[in-house]
């Protein structure tokens, strides 16, 4: 979905601060050490050349660079050679690879609405016999979760790709309070619109920076997106999703009802000056620049990137400086909502195995093996007595990722030595995140965060939704006018550009440009999902 990309577009940009993902591991040390692992399995094994496609993270170093490859190489007798372009134009790269006569023989990245569709053209393979057959560590760990298997199988009865078993929390997004400024207010954390509109009046009206200016703004962001969300408190979401209220049929949040009610809420916020008079034309460098400021009182923005970050560099200039997730709002009829989410767990398209590869066995026996103890071990933790020591019983970063001598980032020097920070053919569990969370970041996830997952879940349109080609052709073509007027309109409503007495105009062209036939193209295929 259109959000989810948005999500994930800044989240990997943020190198402000570490957060998640170390991965599961065993009560006990099984991971393959650099001695033991050189000694090729299977001797006989002819040594092969696999070609792999995944792009480049921007804390990654290259993945020829990896010891985690170099190691899975002298185990498995395989040769790697990469296609790792920068991600910035990754997307350009995978779709001229796709256009050569001989593709890499495993793909890591493509598209979840474009799985189906190079499936059936076969591009690449189905996994169905190679999973049931050739892969029993990736048989077993899809034997524990419920439904999950269903999740991977498409319309045509066939799973086409190798899943990452994402078991963290996934809502990474949630609103965040200067909680140095409620203590001067002496409030607690807003919860209810009322316990907003009441932080931001005070705001607006109190120095509290005080610097003698009335500079503070209550509340700022990137982007629009950051106050448009604010309509969960109704009940609905920015974008298609299942209404509890409508016995879980699918709708589009921007022409509901609940969302007029928002607008009108959000009108008059901006009308108060409650809400950063400059959001329309922020981006996220200049609403970074205006953070350092010392003039927001709330925000909006992922866990590492926004809240640790401010966190590790505020106090630097305002020693008393500390900022808090909060509960998603809740608005009049109890509705609490995070709409940045997925299914737990997810099952996030890791590896594909295309039709131009020659050694399908061998290739399969080494991303099965991903999937055992070992294999987990070995990419989410790398190599133990250098990466992580066994502490306990439990695994535990050493020095060289937390405190590392040559001044990288925890998540940049995971970065060095495997792919466990971006998507991989694995499986990641919450157990080992919070070593690389802060106090606050591990709050957020615990209080904030998860307790409101399930009820969420019954709103949000899973992100391994994937469409028939047809649908999907038909699906974009539509709403690629429809965002375009939509983003245009909500804005203009919300700052009182546009009166939200021609709210049924506005509906009336949203249906006429087709809005109906995407909402009963998401409906039939979430049907057939559930079946």
């Amino acid at each position: 979905m259109k959000k989810m990309k948005r999500i994930l577009s800044l989240a990997v940009s943020c190198l402000m601060a570490a957060t998640l993902l170390a991965g599961c591991g065993a009560s006990q040390s099984t991971a393959p050490s650099g001695d033991s692992a050189s000694q090729p399995e299977g001797g006989e094994n002819e040594r092969i050349t696999v070609r792999v496609f995944r792009s480049k993270q921007p804390h990654e170093v290259s993945m020829d660079q990896m010891e985690i490859f170099k190691i899975m190489g002298d185990k498995f007798n395989i040769d790697f050679k990469f296609d790792n372009p920068p991600q910035d134009n990754a997307v350009e790269r995978l779709n001229l690879t796709f256009m050569e006569t001989e593709l890499p023989d495993v793909i890591m990245e493509i598209p979840m609405t474009d799985v189906l569709k190079y499936g059936q053209t076969g591009v690449i393979l189905p996994l169905n016999d190679l999973i049931e057959n050739k892969m029993p560590n990736l048989k077993a760990e899809l034997d524990k979760r419920e439904g999950v298997q269903d999740t991977l199988t498409y319309s045509d009865g066939n799973i086409y790709y190798l899943p990452m078993l994402d078991e963290t929390p996934s809502g990474n997004m949630p609103y965040i309070v200067r909680t140095d400024w409620l203590d001067k207010l002496n409030l607690e954390r807003p919860v209810t619109l009322e316990d907003w509109e009441h932080y931001w009046e005070l705001v607006k009206t109190t120095d509290l920076n005080g610097n003698g200016k009335n500079d503070e703004i209550p509340f700022s962001s990137f982007d629009m997106e950051a106050v448009r969300n604010f309509c969960t408190a109704w009940g609905c979401l920015d974008d298609f999703y299942t209404d509890v209220d409508d016995g879980g049929k699918v709708h589009y949040g921007p022409i509901d009802d609940k969302y007029r009610q928002a607008l009108t809420w959000l009108n008059e916020m901006y009308s108060k000056g409650y809400i950063d008079q400059e959001v329309i034309t922020m981006d996220f460098s200049s609403f970074s620049a205006k953070l350092a400021q010392n003039v927001v009182g709330s925000f909006y923005g992922p866990l590492g990137g926004m809240l640790a970050a401010q966190n590790a560099t505020m106090t630097a200039s305002v020693p008393d400086f500390h900022c808090a997730a909060v509960q998603p709002p809740k608005g009049p009829n109890g509705h609490q909502i995070h709409s940045n989410i997925d299914l737990v767990p997810r099952a996030v398209v890791a590896a594909t195995i295309t039709s131009s590869c020659k050694n399908v066995d061998r290739v399969v026996e080494w991303l099965d093996w991903m999937y055992s103890p070992e294999g987990q071990q070995l990419l989410n933790l790398g190599v133990e007595g250098k990466h992580y020591e066994m502490v306990d019983g439990k695994p535990v970063y050493t020095d060289l990722v937390l405190n590392n001598p040559d001044g990288l980032s925890p998540k940049q020097a995971i970065g060095s030595f495997t792919i466990s920070q971006g998507v991989m053919p694995s499986v990641l569990c919450f157990n080992q995140t919070s070593q690389l969370d802060d106090a606050a970041v591990l709050e957020a996830k615990t209080d904030y965060i998860i307790p409101f997952l399930e009820e969420s879940n019954k709103y949000v349109i899973p992100g391994t939704i994937s469409f028939s080609a047809e649908d999907d052709n038909e699906r974009r073509a539509v709403m690629a006018d429809v965002e375009t007027y939509v983003d245009e309109m909500v804005m203009k409503f919300i700052t009182g550009r546009e009166p939200l007495s021609n709210w049924d105009t506005y509906v009336s062209k949203v249906k006429d440009m087709g809005i109906d036939k995407v909402i009963d193209i998401y409906q039939k295929t979430i049907d057939g999902m559930n079946k």
